[in-house]
């Protein structure tokens, strides 16, 4: 609850507001930052030891992440969207690792924690190179995406803070314990204001009524999809392949996609393909609000 509620005030306030969150738009990196710093700290040593017994199922899970559902998700978008811009920020929203709260929620369904965090730390550090192989191999026409800048800023925001906190946390074991309390609050804290800054930096800067409505509206379907979508199909064929709690675990890491990072990226680098990934927010707060009473409904 902690998080739809924030999450949801901070997209309305973003809304109404857009210029106090362009005023903030340089602390975002910042906000980021601490979020990528804090969710390292959850893969402790025994989870990091845990991932040859894993490897299996959690390379099959970072395939799922990185080309097949980015690929479903273009090729949908692709049958209801004609706007470059658009179909880029979709798909590049769709190559993001798994958010920093999947384990969070994998666990409050019942699911394995541990496959959770191990699919979200290495898809975070996996991210700025099968990203840029992936736009590579499959580039947006009429579009350039300068993707040298776009690679740093993943490295710097993404890899760098995880690679940081997994070291932070085997040189002093204790830390994550004692911060255990306080993670969940401080996560929800840094994301809401992560939040506010880029969805009203997107609004203020791109002035989103003079978008197509229907366009909006197809934007925000695709995102229901990538939430939503992918959620309740994983939930239905995972089941099929694997034990309960893997499933669950895949289901909801699948569906939680940091896509703060890539409208962040993309609000700098190519402001118009911000707007899928930016709108997707709406989608996470409902998600949020609702996976914990989705248990019994999951595999």
């Amino acid at each position: 609850m902690l998080f739809f509620v924030s999450l949801s005030l901070a997209v309305v306030l973003g809304i109404f507001f857009p210029y106090s969150a362009l005023s903030l738009m340089p602390y975002g990196f910042v906000f980021f930052f601490v979020l990528m710093l804090a969710s390292g700290l959850s893969a402790q040593g025994k989870r990091l030891a845990g991932m040859a017994e894993q490897l299996p199922v959690l390379a099959f899970g970072l395939f799922l992440c990185f080309v097949f559902l980015p690929l479903l998700q273009l090729t949908l978008a692709r049958l209801i969207i004609s706007d470059s811009y658009y179909l880029t920020g979709i798909y590049f929203g769709a190559l993001a690792p798994v958010a920093i709260v999947a384990p969070f929620f994998t666990k409050a369904v019942g699911g394995d924690e541990e496959l959770a965090h191990l699919l979200m730390v290495s898809s975070s550090i996996l991210f700025p190179f099968v990203a840029v192989a992936m736009l590579l191999l499959v580039p947006m026409p009429n579009i350039q995406l300068d993707l040298q800048p776009l690679a740093k800023g993943m490295l710097v925001l993404v890899v760098l803070p995880v690679i940081l906190s997994v070291i932070l946390g085997f040189l002093v074991p204790g830390l994550r314990a004692r911060l255990e309390r306080i993670l969940p609050l401080l996560n929800s804290v840094c994301l809401a204001a992560l939040v506010f800054i880029l969805f009203g930096s997107a609004a203020g800067r791109l002035n989103l009524s003079y978008a197509s409505g229907s366009d909006l509206v197809k934007l925000l379907c695709l995102g229901f999809f990538q939430d939503f979508g992918v959620l309740l199909l994983g939930a239905f064929l995972a089941p099929r392949f694997f034990p309960r709690k893997t499933a669950l675990a895949l289901a909801v890491s699948l569906s939680m996609k940091n896509t703060a990072i890539a409208a962040t990226l993309l609000l700098f680098y190519s402001p118009a393909a911000a707007i899928p990934a930016t709108l997707i927010f709406i989608p996470h707060a409902i998600l949020f609000g609702t996976i914990p009473r989705m248990s019994r409904y999951l595999g």
